[in-house]
């Protein structure tokens, strides 16, 4: 078992330990779950085994990361966390007792997380076809494509204001030209191609 400094077990199960601690995977989906996403993997099994008990978020937990200083690092970091993601989503589809949240089961919520995923790159390549036809071609823009770019758009703005961040504003703006077609469009096919 895994103990904290002051003797309480981390882990309350040792099927849970043997079954996150194996390190002779055969397959490529249990290699990305198991060394790739461990992290995510864990909480899986411990929804999986303890369907009775939840998990909580402790805010006085002090994490340290390393940020990647290269493209190279950062495509690779991304590679793991997206196929790790994706690959545990799946796994959390076959935990049988999982909460809700308003009018949606949780196990909604991840289909709904694994359709975006896929789709991420396609709904890039649909925007700029829409940007096209409207700007080039003179097509009218639909009122509905307003309304939710208007809400996608404006809930960070709202934010931003709400919390007297004008700066995070330019930092949007930088991020809705450079970032998005980097983080949603060239980091998912990567990472796909090289599941």
């Amino acid at each position: 078992r895994l103990y904290s400094d002051d003797g309480r077990p981390l882990l309350s199960s040792d099927d849970v330990y043997r079954r996150y601690a194996t390190n002779n995977v055969k397959t490529l989906h249990d290699k990305n779950l198991f060394h790739l996403g461990e992290d995510r993997m864990l909480t899986t099994l411990l929804l999986r085994y303890f369907p009775d008990m939840k998990l909580s978020f402790v805010p006085e937990a002090t994490c340290y990361t390393i940020v990647p200083h290269t493209f190279s690092v950062l495509l690779s970091q991304r590679r793991r966390w997206i196929n790790s993601t994706f690959l545990n989503m799946l796994e959390l589809m076959r935990v049988q007792s999982m909460c809700g949240i308003c009018c949606l089961s949780m196990k909604a919520v991840v289909v709904l997380d694994l359709i975006a995923t896929l789709i991420l790159p396609a709904s890039l390549v649909y925007v700029g076809y829409i940007v096209f036809i409207t700007f080039w071609m003179g097509e009218p823009l639909s009122l509905l494509m307003l309304v939710v770019w208007g809400i996608v758009v404006g809930v960070q703005v709202v934010v931003f204001l709400l919390r007297s961040r004008w700066d995070y504003c330019w930092w949007f703006l930088i991020f809705c030209i450079f970032g998005v077609p980097v983080f949603y469009f060239i980091l998912p096919l990567y990472s796909f191609w090289h599941m």
